[in-house]
């Protein structure tokens, strides 16, 4: 990805939420609980470690629909992902469906499937 494009990623970006997300999940994520929350979403950027948004953790941007029990707005935002090996398979624009995991210090994505059209 060129640094004009994750630059116009990140303007898309809601960036309360998504600042919060990131900032706090600066240090290692601690093991994740089961799945709480699922949703979907189109991939807007698949960031491996170091990116712009994380030095030591993958990301994933998404440009998701309502949340149940967690966000009621569809928005753009960044997640750190549980591994890289999330990525396999997925491309940006992709729509797909995932799960959330809460720890301690972030959301985590712990599973992306590419969804059908």
């Amino acid at each position: 990805m060129t640094a004009a494009a994750g630059g116009a990623i990140l303007r898309r970006v809601r960036w309360p939420g998504a600042l919060l997300l990131v900032a706090i999940a600066a240090l290692p994520c601690a093991h994740a609980q089961p799945a709480r929350w699922r949703g979907r979403g189109v991939v807007v950027a698949l960031l491996p470690a170091p990116s712009s948004l994380h030095a030591t953790r993958p990301v994933v941007v998404l440009d998701h629909e309502p949340i149940a029990g967690l966000m009621e707005e569809r928005m753009s935002m960044p997640f750190i992902a549980a591994s890289a090996d999330l990525f396999r398979g997925i491309a940006v624009g992709d729509r797909v469906v995932f799960a959330l995991a809460e720890t301690p210090d972030a959301l985590l994505v712990v599973s992306l499937e590419r969804r059908s059209p």
